[in-house]
């Protein structure tokens, strides 16, 4: 029974140890992708199989309608190059730090500056699966208008109760 008990303990840890790190390679092109969209740059340096696959699974209007796909192909070369000139070893995304920027865009500001920037700041898209602004605010006019159109109709369906003719009086 002791001896059960071991193996099966191993074959668990085992299987923690193994299941994170292949779910971290699996997910690195989303990890990419949302490092990008955040503010349409790469801040971090990925494997080069992360970009290629990030490229590929790109929506077909966005890589047709936007910059993404020539940005994060400018970012694969800097990978390369990066990769090329430090000797072929790069580390893990998640354990790296962000003291560079590969697509090279400075920051002018420390963020935001006015009460609105802020507020946009604060709900806006922070990665590639989260609704868009204008979306959100779209929809809430939309409700606000349904709403509306729904307590007219209250309105007008109480006044028309009211306006009935009184019953006829009693001989």
């Amino acid at each position: 029974m002791p001896k059960r008990l071991t193996v099966l303990t191993f074959l668990l840890a085992a299987v923690v140890a193994i299941v994170p790190a292949t779910a971290s390679a699996a997910t690195c092109w989303k990890e990419l992708v949302n490092d990008y969209w955040a503010d349409n740059r790469v801040d971090r340096t990925y494997p080069i199989s992360c970009y290629r696959e990030a490229m590929e699974k790109l929506p077909r209007d966005v890589q047709e309608y936007s910059d993404a796909q020539d940005d994060l192909r400018r970012a694969l070369l800097a990978a390369i190059r990066d990769e090329r000139d430090s000797g072929g070893g790069y580390s893990d995304p998640s354990q790296q730090e962000d003291t560079g920027t590969v697509a090279a865009a400075s920051d002018d500001g420390d963020g935001p500056s006015g009460f609105f920037a802020q507020v946009i700041e604060k709900l806006g898209p922070k990665n590639a699966d989260s609704i868009p602004v204008p979306l959100l605010v779209l929809g809430s006019l939309a409700l606000l208008l349904i709403g509306a159109a729904g307590v007219s109709y209250l309105a007008r369906y109480l006044q028309e109760r009211r306006l009935t003719a009184p019953p006829e009086p009693r001989p």
